[in-house]
């Protein structure tokens, strides 16, 4: 492995498969919080694994609740972006929270563009400079 990345292998405690017997590899990766250093960790299961058989359930599940939370996020955030515009189009902030608001609709819209992806840290900072300019050189 190269200086930044450790492998780590694994027995399985339940049905103790290796390298010799597997029927299942389970690779994961992850950062070491002492460390900071990126690692793998390769792990051996029998098919017939209970570990391996929750692991899958797990995963299962998790998919499941992200396609879920992907289709809620696709109707709600349209009808979140018209009320926000509403109470723009209203008038229903004071003169001080302009800056803020208009920030904020501008932010809401470029994600409103494609919500298969979030907005990079750089376009934040290029919007929220252009409502909160940094301070001129000599001031």
């Amino acid at each position: 492995m190269s200086d930044d990345h450790d492998a780590r292998e694994e027995t399985c405690p339940d049905c103790q498969a290796g390298p010799h017997n597997m029927e299942v590899r389970i690779i994961a990766a992850g950062e070491d919080p002492e460390t900071g250093r990126m690692f793998t960790t390769i792990t051996w299961h029998l098919k017939d694994c209970p570990a391996y058989t929750v692991s899958q359930i797990l995963m299962e599940d998790s998919a499941r609740r992200a396609e879920e939370r992907t289709e809620w996020t696709r109707k709600e955030f349209p009808a979140m972006q018209e009320r926000l515009l509403d109470a723009v189009m209203r008038g229903q902030f004071d003169e001080a929270a302009a800056p803020f608001v208009a920030a904020l609709g501008e932010l809401v819209e470029v994600q409103g563009e494609n919500l298969n992806r979030f907005v990079p840290a750089d376009r934040w900072v290029e919007i929220l400079n252009r409502h909160f300019p940094p301070d001129s050189p000599g001031q």
